[in-house]
């Protein structure tokens, strides 16, 4: 029965329409696997060529001397700068504007390097102005920036005045928070009462503040110290100026 099976005219075309269509597939594979590797020849010694290129930026480094060799391992990487390139765009642009700026123009934040600051944040110190007297010298200068709060605060209020047209200024002094400019001649003082045996109320010279030869002085046989003559009085209450206001500070 096996013989009259296979000896039939149909099972016999399938079995050969089997075994072409499995025949032709492998043969279409190989094909294609070999037309595949062909193509992939000429990519390898490109792909080779980029391989040694990456192995350049870990080359292995010998430092040799005197008694002296050093070496590295196989993958110490060279030391790479870190340091951004500007393109060509990039430096042409800044070459047209360097071209139109003036030579004297410096920016602000090197001008701003140059500039001392007070440690106290007033900010940049005020120039001395032409003419300013040298026993008058500010204290940053004077003592290199080692001054205290209230002396930079008289200074500026000093320069201040010059700059506004004050020129009989001789120096300064603070008390209570307030700047009192020092003229010639003349003498901040603070007053006192004192009830006379009579019941009336006297005022009398308690302290003052001035330059040279304005000190209070007392005369033989007076109870309480007057000014030199020619001096003038000015009340210490009434007197005054307030720096941050004076210079716009906060």
């Amino acid at each position: 029965m096996l013989r009259d099976i296979l000896s039939s005219r149909a099972i016999q075309v399938g079995i050969a329409f089997f075994v072409l269509v499995v025949g032709g597939s492998l043969l279409y594979s190989w094909h294609i696997q070999h037309i595949t590797e062909i193509e992939l020849r000429p990519t390898l010694p490109a792909v080779e060529s980029r391989e040694s290129e990456n192995k350049t930026q870990t080359i292995a480094v010998t430092f040799e001397g005197p008694g002296f060799v050093d070496t590295p391992e196989e993958n110490e990487e060279v030391p790479i700068s870190d340091e951004t390139e500007t393109s060509p765009n990039e430096t042409d642009i800044l070459d047209l504007v360097d071209a139109f700026l003036p030579d004297n123009m410096v920016s602000a934040e090197e001008e701003s390097a140059d500039v001392p600051v007070s440690p106290f944040g007033f900010g940049p110190y005020p120039e001395v102005p032409d003419g300013y007297p040298k026993d008058m010298t500010p204290t940053w200068i004077k003592y290199n920036g080692q001054q205290s709060r209230d002396f930079e605060l008289m200074d500026r209020v000093l320069i201040r005045l010059w700059n506004q047209g004050d020129h009989n200024v001789g120096g300064a002094v603070m008390k209570r928070g307030l700047v009192y400019p020092l003229y010639p001649n003349t003498a901040y003082v603070t007053y006192g009462d004192i009830k006379m045996p009579d019941g009336t109320v006297r005022k009398f010279i308690r302290s003052a503040s001035g330059p040279l030869g304005t000190k209070p002085i007392r005369h033989p046989g007076k109870r309480f110290p007057v000014l030199p003559e020619g001096v003038t009085a000015i009340d210490m209450d009434n007197a005054g100026i307030n720096p941050y206001k004076f210079l716009d500070l906060r």
